[in-house]
């Protein structure tokens, strides 16, 4: 089955589950706030020179002793008169080698009808900290496994099996006055036997789409990536 026909039959799925989802997201919503309660993450702003293991070129470029994740470095504009609101500027921007993946699992149940399993994701620039986010968040890096942590849940699902349809895949651009030519490669997998998938209950909740959308009407429940990835459905 073409990835066409693939997200033809799962609108079609979802418009069968419009009679059996649930619809009220107070729940999800409930356990977020009591998981921002309970999980220990704090942040606070630090002056760059005392961010540990961060380092500065002799041509000012930020970067990691370990040569990964992202840099900073400058880029200088020049565009046409009324292209933008100047025709131009010097700023500093992210560069990253690699993109990342954002990728929704579904499933669909008798009682629940169709599901997005979403994960409750900490970054330190939250408001709130936690927020609903796609299943897998992550750089390739992470992905495949970084010396010294844990590899992304689920990135062996990246990949179409026996147990695993890809809805689609497509790569999107990442903010381009913040990132430097990075884009991520957007994806939704169906999962045909959920039994085999190991969840943890308290990282991850399973969301119908008439959830998602009311809880995106909310503030700071639902992160951006969760938009972009469903948005073709």
């Amino acid at each position: 089955m073409s990835d066409r026909e693939n997200i033809g039959w799962l609108r079609d799925r979802l418009k069968a589950s419009l009679a059996v989802e649930p619809k009220d997201p107070a729940e999800l919503i409930g356990w977020l706030e009591a998981r921002r309660k309970d999980v220990p993450f704090s942040a606070e702003l630090i002056p760059l020179r005392e961010v540990a293991n961060w380092h500065q070129a002799d041509n000012g470029n930020i970067y990691h002793t370990t040569r990964q994740f992202f840099r900073i470095e400058g880029v200088r504009v020049r565009s046409a008169p009324g292209v933008r609101e100047t025709s131009g500027w010097d700023q500093p921007i992210f560069t990253q080698p690699e993109g990342g993946v954002l990728a929704l699992l579904c499933r669909e149940t008798s009682a629940g009808g169709v599901e997005f399993l979403l994960q409750a994701k900490a970054d330190p620039g939250n408001i709130g900290y936690l927020q609903f986010c796609p299943t897998i968040q992550s750089t390739w890096e992470n992905i495949r496994g970084l010396q010294g942590a844990t590899r992304a849940m689920f990135a062996e699902y990246l990949e179409p099996s026996e147990n695993i349809r890809i809805i689609y895949r497509s790569k999107h651009n990442e903010e381009g006055s913040r990132f430097w030519q990075k884009s991520n490669e957007n994806m939704i997998l169906f999962v045909e036997d959920v039994g085999r998938l190991a969840i943890n209950d308290s990282s991850y909740r399973w969301a119908s789409l008439s959830q998602i959308k009311r809880m995106m009407l909310m503030d700071n429940i639902v992160g951006p990536y969760v938009r972009t990835v469903v948005a073709p459905l």
